[in-house]
């Protein structure tokens, strides 16, 4: 089987996600949000989509062949991603990464066949991945590198349009900015919306070159431990299991004070085992305010 064919066998496993609409009551008011389920990818997050969309592209243009090196700075979901498709379409795959991700991460990273650097940050990490470059690597960037936005804007954005007559608004952590930048633009040219927020505290310390201000309307300070335990609750008291971005994003569509919103579930929570995600004496006062009350798929 040539790359083609493999990456038309990936293509017909990453996307097209479920799309849950789940009610729930705060400050005695009920609303609902719009979550995209995107552990439904491939290896469990949204990055699938831009790690597909990547190496599609790239392989069209002739920047990767199938022997071609692939390396990678990430915080856990990209550097699974690559590891999983590049080693699938025949390419060695290296990931730099910070020691202080998770266990799971890391481990899930090498039983796809990849190498794992581990570094003191993200600093040393881009530093590596620039001497890997120098050496012939294929290095994708994923911060500044354009697949990224537009694989949620020619994909999740549709998908999401195609389910929905009205978007008031789009929710959005910013860590590479893909997901904003792509999916909240598509959004605001069709819907005409208020545009999507960033939720501090999801950035790996630097500022992507995706990141488009334009798009932002407010600013939704979201605290750690809120998003831990939100995301907790929402597993406990609807079996969804999320991970702690998750439950960052879902509050801040609780805290917008806009009814229909939208979000993203990024991933769930399997690779935050060895996390707080799994320390029950986290108490949230905001948290236990918000009454979840059902969901339905879409």
């Amino acid at each position: 089987m040539n790359y083609k064919e493999k990456l038309l066998n990936l293509n017909k496993l990453i996307g097209n996600t479920p799309l849950l609409k789940i009610n729930y009551k705060y400050k005695d008011i009920y609303r609902c949000a719009y979550m995209k389920a995107e552990w439904y990818n491939l290896t469990g997050s949204i990055k699938d989509r831009v790690a597909y969309y990547i190496l599609l592209h790239s392989y069209e243009k002739g920047l990767i062949k199938e022997d071609t090196k692939i390396c990678e700075v990430s915080s856990g979901n990209m550097g699974i991603s690559f590891a999983a498709l590049g080693h699938y379409l025949g390419n060695s795959v290296t990931i730099c990464i910070p020691k202080t991700m998770s266990e799971e991460r890391i481990k899930i990273i090498k039983s796809y066949g990849a190498n794992v650097i581990l570094t003191n940050d993200f600093k040393e990490a881009f530093d590596l991945a620039n001497r890997f470059e120098a050496e012939g690597y294929f290095i994708p960037h994923q911060f500044e590198n354009e697949y990224n936005a537009l694989a949620h804007y020619e994909t999740t954005a549709k998908e999401i349009a195609s389910k929905l007559n009205e978007v008031p608004a789009f929710i959005a952590g910013v860590g590479t900015s893909g997901t904003l930048t792509g999916r909240g633009g598509y959004l605001k040219e069709k819907y005409n919306s208020n545009g999507p927020h960033k939720i501090q505290g999801l950035s790996d310390d630097l500022i992507p070159k995706l990141y488009n201000p334009s798009l932002i309307k407010d600013i939704i300070r979201v605290d750690d431990v809120d998003s831990i335990v939100m995301a907790q609750k929402l597993c406990k008291e609807l079996s969804l299991g999320v991970g702690i971005s998750s439950g960052a994003n879902f509050l801040g569509c609780v805290l917008s004070g806009e009814n229909n919103i939208v979000s993203v579930f990024s991933d769930d929570n399997k690779k935050y085992l060895s996390t707080e995600l799994c320390d029950d004496t986290l108490k949230s006062e905001l948290v236990d305010s918000i009454e979840l009350i059902d969901f339905e798929v879409i």
